[in-house]
């Protein structure tokens, strides 16, 4: 059995951090806001930037990252702190062996002593990821729609 280490990320890991970053948007573009061909120009101060502002955790295997996912804390109006997560992502090799199990429920912990509501986007397509949330007691909160605008500029003359 290969063992799994997860753990939070520092200034020093920003080279690992910058790693997954652009393997999760090589590999599952249509899960991200943003694209590889944007963040892989961005020099290596703006991911120790994301290090700095947020809690970000990760998985190894071997000292080599498989996964991770990325805790904001913000305080909102009542000064009462709030969490979003967000760039959720393990490894296409890694996946359905428990690994996003381990690191969201380590970062759900690490929450639990800085915020009371913890809050997430997760793509309608995407079953795995809102079947796993619903088990760690994440409720669907409101519904968001969207539309691709398939009309060309020049269609609307």
């Amino acid at each position: 059995m290969t063992t799994i280490l997860i753990r939070q990320l520092y200034d020093n890991d920003v080279h690992d951090f910058r790693c997954i970053r652009l393997s999760s948007l090589q590999n599952n573009p249509e899960m991200f806001g943003s694209s590889y061909a944007v963040e892989v120009k961005r020099p290596l101060h703006v991911f120790a930037e994301a290090l700095h502002n947020n809690a970000v955790f990760a998985a190894y295997v071997q000292n080599q990252i498989i996964g991770v996912l990325i805790l904001h804390i913000a305080d909102d109006v009542e000064n009462q702190p709030k969490a979003q997560l967000y760039g959720f992502f393990v490894e296409l090799e890694y996946r359905n062996q428990g690994i996003a199990k381990q690191i969201l429920q380590t970062v759900l912990e690490h929450a639990q002593a800085y915020v009371k509501q913890v809050k997430l986007s997760v793509m309608a397509s995407n079953i795995a990821a809102i079947q796993l949330y619903q088990k760690y007691g994440f409720q669907f909160d409101h519904v968001e729609m969207q539309k691709q605008n398939t009309v060309t500029p020049d269609q609307n003359d």
